[in-house]
């Protein structure tokens, strides 16, 4: 079984599923998508960032994320064990009772480690927690199959309904992708599918495109959702040392 490491936690999360919720983010994703706002979510492994803009370079610095005096310094990925997270995320329960929310696993990639996030989602169903999954569905069918009855809700993301276009943009085939979001159709999973709109890679005809595909399995209208680009993380492929390939926003 594969263990991720942890990149972050958010709470008070609104747009991660209903209600007030927590989300946790695991590192490691088998996608490369060019727009990636998340780039130390790809690779699996620690990996130190150091931010230009606010690196005073001082000729003693110890690359510690703790004591650096100016925040210029962060590791991303750190252990947590299961216990841990559900520990952090029954801090806020009385704000999902009050609100409907409960818990999100995001990324990364959650189902890239699925047998892991199963036996964290049984953890939180153990602990009376609503659970959430936001996922590529790029995984295999047992993943689907093992998170199926511990995932209250699901929120796919469905980059491109053209295959080569997916491909030249995520370096996967888009096929068991569809594959996985149709099963979950067929098993009536309660799902909020979100379609990423970026300008000059898959705007235009390949959205509309998307909104036929997902009418056409019986999604109603009001569980798609179109999300706007942003461009706003170049900053972080600068300060890990990552080739910069987010669109340029028009």
């Amino acid at each position: 079984m594969k263990t991720p490491l942890m990149l972050d936690t958010k709470r008070m999360a609104i747009y991660d599923g209903p209600g007030i919720r927590t989300t946790f983010f695991v590192k490691g994703c088998p996608l490369k998508c060019v727009w990636c706002h998340n780039p130390e979510s790809i690779s699996a492994k620690p990996q130190w960032a150091r931010f230009q803009h606010l690196c005073q370079h001082h000729e003693k610095c110890t690359m510690d994320e703790a004591t650096c005096p100016t925040r210029a310094l962060k590791l991303y990925g750190k252990p947590m064990t299961i216990d841990e997270i559900v520990a952090k995320a029954l801090e806020d329960k009385a704000f999902y009772d009050q609100s409907g929310g409960g818990v999100t696993l995001s990324g990364g990639e959650p189902l890239f480690f699925w047998e892991w996030a199963a036996r964290l989602f049984k953890a939180f169903k153990a602990a009376g927690l609503h659970t959430c999954m936001d996922t590529s569905l790029y995984a295999p069918p047992a993943a689907i199959n093992a998170l199926m009855p511990v995932t209250d809700m699901w929120l796919p993301d469905y980059k491109a309904e053209d295959d080569a276009l997916h491909q030249k943009h995520t370096g996967v085939s888009n096929r068991i992708i569809k594959k996985n979001l149709e099963h979950l159709v067929a098993a009536k999973a309660k799902l909020e599918v979100r379609c990423l709109v970026v300008p000059g890679c898959t705007d235009g005809d390949d959205i509309a495109a998307r909104h036929r595909y997902l009418a056409s399995l019986g999604i109603p209208k009001t569980s798609v959702v179109d999300l706007e680009y942003y461009d706003y993380a170049r900053s972080k492929y600068l300060a890990l040392g990552m080739k910069d390939t987010m669109p340029k926003k028009k």
